[in-house]
């Protein structure tokens, strides 16, 4: 898994809508998305609110692109550190340019860490379960 990109969890589905976004704004697949102005931007440290964009956005490849509604699914990403299970239940926020969790802040605490045994393997900073606390739908 690339770093900073988001899976959903295996057997989970989501809801999706068309949200508009500027045609050279570029969204990678799995990317965690927050909005501005009206429109979809890749979310940064300061977001406050999030979306899942699964499939991405290419530049120029239009003006829309679909982003989740709500926050009724889980989300395997990576973290900033080795997981460990003091991390369970904890809410974080996301690193600018990487978008992986940073569990060394919570200013704004955009995510929840999974509490269930599938949360993360201690000691990997790989496939820790996640969920969107502030939707932006």
């Amino acid at each position: 898994m690339a770093a900073g990109k988001y899976k959903l969890r295996d057997g989970e589905r989501v809801r999706v809508t068309r949200a508009n976004i500027a045609t050279d704004t570029v969204i990678e697949a799995g990317d965690l998305v927050a909005i501005a102005s009206g429109l979809i931007i890749k979310a940064v440290a300061a977001s406050t609110k999030l979306a899942w964009c699964p499939d991405g956005h290419a530049a120029n490849s239009g003006t829309v692109c679909e982003v989740t509604l709500g926050n009724d699914f889980t989300l395997q990403g990576t973290t900033s550190a080795n997981f460990a299970v003091a991390n369970k239940g904890i809410e974080y926020d996301i690193v600018d340019t990487t978008q992986v969790v940073n569990l060394a802040a919570s200013s704004t605490k955009v995510v929840t860490v999974g509490m269930g045994e599938d949360a993360g393997v201690v000691g990997s900073a790989a496939k820790v379960t996640v969920k969107i606390n502030l939707p932006i739908f």
